[in-house]
């Protein structure tokens, strides 16, 4: 096999990962990372691993509709089966999970904000991303498959979130689907998506069944049109895609625990830190409304820390803007589930702007806020938690706070106003748009 082809097949393996979620393989001039990681990471033996030269490898590929946000991604409207020996692709199919749920005979009690809420009684494979860790979530789905009667065997398992489209569509222009006589462009691809699945289909008289062909379609187009461009625009494509990842918009849980090690270094792997010592914070809502909202959902938060008072207290603020204007099909009120994930040592004091009870668990190593949210369609509303953190934290030379932030959810201004031991105020504003450490050093 001469050259050319052999990184033909490398490209399009590359866009079938960027668009499926499986992995990013590249040419060796493609790759430009940290000097550290390189040290660091055996991070080249992964290529044969994952691209099938050392055997076939076969990879659940779960497609996350972070318009309807979940606790990992979004809701999980579809899943793909891929097979990869020797770099070629032997099989890709994609399944409409919630007909794949229908075949289902186990009974599986669900969490409660999903009993509650989506008023079901059963737990199966497309809300079965309810955990932030994605490792966790994985497991869980790929367990749910098995129990309704899935019999692949997965080396690995990718989230793919739904926002990743639009950005693939800019590199490529619009797509024209003959098919459906329907041009896809970067603006709208996800509401006009969502419409061929949720109505279009009906009107256009295909099969509730074949209602997500479209899906298939798409891909397929989007690749073609991909594998066309040319080498610097591949470039940025390669660049595009290491920023979905880092970003969380594509996450990889791979069943070998060494691979897995690299990736989590990496910080693809959408792993919540349970060994952090320091201040911590992640915002988990769950879209229970079963709209796509997430679509016109904005957040703003503000984070006060007094380290002077005898247990450093925090007070956090989420302001919460809903910028839809009308109910149909698409929109909805914003209801959540939220979790607040902080410091295990952490006490909640009160809590302001959550619908009904609250409560309080330990999890992953955290203690966590458990409440409700409802953001009217077009309003805003602040939610609003204060708690007592860990008292070391005030002994510390300098203060340190990790931001993990929810996979699906796009960037957050985020602003810290911190009142030292030295009665000095320090203020720190940052665009969460992937996990952060944010550092305050004292004055001396």
């Amino acid at each position: 096999m001469n050259r050319l082809k052999i990184i033909s097949i490398l490209i399009f393996l590359t866009l079938i990962f960027a668009l499926i979620g499986v992995f990013l393989t590249w040419q060796q001039g493609w790759f430009n990372i940290d000097n550290n990681k390189i040290e660091t990471l055996s991070f080249w033996k992964l290529i044969p691993e994952l691209t099938g030269f050392n055997g076939e490898r076969t990879y659940l590929l779960l497609f996350q509709n972070n318009l309807e946000l979940r606790p990992s991604g979004g809701y999980i409207g579809s899943f793909g089966i891929l097979k990869i020996d020797n770099a070629k692709i032997v099989s890709f199919e994609i399944h409409d999970t919630n007909i794949f749920d229908g075949f289902g005979k186990e009974q599986t009690e669900p969490p409660e904000p999903i009993k509650n809420y989506l008023k079901i009684d059963n737990w199966q494979m497309r809300d079965g991303n309810w955990s932030p860790d994605f490792s966790i979530s994985a497991e869980q789905v790929e367990y749910f498959y098995h129990l309704q009667g899935g019999h692949e065997e997965f080396d690995g398992i990718v989230g793919i979130n739904a926002t990743v489209l639009p950005e693939l569509l800019k590199l490529t222009g619009p797509i024209y689907l003959e098919e459906i006589d329907k041009t896809f462009e970067s603006e709208d691809a996800l509401y006009e998506l969502e419409y061929e699945v949720e109505k279009g289909y009906f009107e256009r008289g295909i099969d509730f069944g074949e209602r997500k062909t479209v899906l298939k379609i798409l891909v397929k187009e989007t690749l073609k049109e991909l594998l066309e461009k040319t080498f610097l625009e591949q470039k940025e494509l390669k660049n595009l895609v290491f920023e979905e990842f880092d970003k969380k918009n594509i996450v990889l849980f791979l069943k070998n625990k060494e691979n897995q090690k690299i990736i989590s270094k990496l910080n693809w792997s959408g792993e919540v830190n349970k060994f952090y010592e320091n201040d911590y914070l992640m915002i988990v809502e769950a879209n229970l409304a079963s709209k796509k909202s997430n679509a016109f959902i904005k957040r703003e938060v503000e984070y006060n820390v007094d380290l002077t008072k005898n247990e450093p207290e925090g007070i956090l603020k989420i302001k919460y803007i809903h910028e839809g204007k009308e109910k149909d099909w698409f929109n909805d009120d914003y209801r959540a589930h939220l979790r607040i994930y902080l410091p295990y040592e952490s006490w909640i004091l009160e809590a302001k702007g959550q619908k009904n009870e609250i409560s309080f668990s330990k999890e992953l190593g955290k203690t966590v806020f458990n409440g409700w949210i409802e953001i009217p369609s077009g309003q805003e509303k602040i939610i609003e938690i204060k708690y007592l953190l860990p008292e070391r934290i005030k002994y510390e030379k300098e203060y340190k706070i990790l931001i993990q932030k929810q996979i699906g959810v796009e960037s957050i201004p985020f602003n810290i106003i911190l009142k030292g031991m030295d009665q000095k105020t320090y203020i720190k504003n940052k665009i969460i748009e992937k996990d952060w450490e944010g550092i305050i050093s004292f004055e001396k």
